[in-house]
C-alpha cells in the first residue's frame, strides 16, 4: 500500500492556516453572539399570545408594588412570564448595605424572610407573602459594584 505524503511547502503552511481558521471562526462566532444578544435586549415578545416578554432593560409594567427597588441602582434587564418575572439591578453601594436594606424594606412590606443562603458575601434571601415568593440574590463584583437579582411573582 502506498503511504500519502504531504509535500513540505503545505507542511509549513498547514498550522498557521489551521490557526487563522480557528481565529476566524471564534471571532465570527463571537461577533454573531454579540448580535443575537443586542437584538435579544429589544423589547420582545414572544409564546403563545405574546405571554412571555423578552428581556428589556426598564422594569415590567406588572411588577409588584409591594416588592421594593433598591436606590440608587441601574435596571440592567427585566424578563417577565406570567408565573415569574426577574429584574436585574446594579448599584455602587456595597452589597451587604443592599442586604439590609432589602431585610428592613421587605419586612415593612410584610414580607417574611424564610432563607438565607451565604454562597457569598451576603448571597441569597428568600422571601414569602400570602403564597408568593421573592427571592434576591446580591453579589459583589471586581469592579466595586454590586449585583441585584429580584425574582418574583407578578
Amino acid at each position: 500500500m502506498r503511504k500519502f505524503q504531504l509535500p513540505e511547502k503545505v507542511k509549513v503552511l498547514l498550522v498557521p492556516g489551521v490557526c487563522l481558521l480557528v481565529a476566524l471562526l471564534l471571532v465570527g462566532g463571537f461577533y454573531f453572539h454579540r448580535r443575537s444578544v443586542f437584538f435579544s435586549s429589544q423589547n420582545v415578545t414572544g409564546g403563545e399570545g405574546g405571554v412571555v416578554s423578552g428581556v428589556r432593560s426598564g422594569l415590567p409594567e406588572d411588577f409588584p408594588d409591594d416588592v421594593p427597588l433598591f436606590e440608587p441602582a441601574e435596571i440592567l434587564s427585566s424578563l417577565s412570564s406570567r408565573e415569574r418575572m426577574q429584574v436585574t439591578l446594579q448599584t455602587t453601594t456595597v452589597a451587604a448595605r443592599v442586604r439590609d436594606f432589602y431585610q428592613q424594606k421587605m419586612g415593612g412590606a410584610g414580607w417574611q424572610l424564610t432563607g438565607q443562603a451565604a454562597t457569598g458575601e451576603p448571597g441569597v434571601l428568600t422571601f414569602l407573602k400570602g403564597g408568593r415568593q421573592t427571592q434576591l440574590t446580591i453579589t459583589s463584583n471586581p469592579d466595586g459594584s454590586t449585583l441585584i437579582i429580584l425574582n418574583t411573582a407578578p
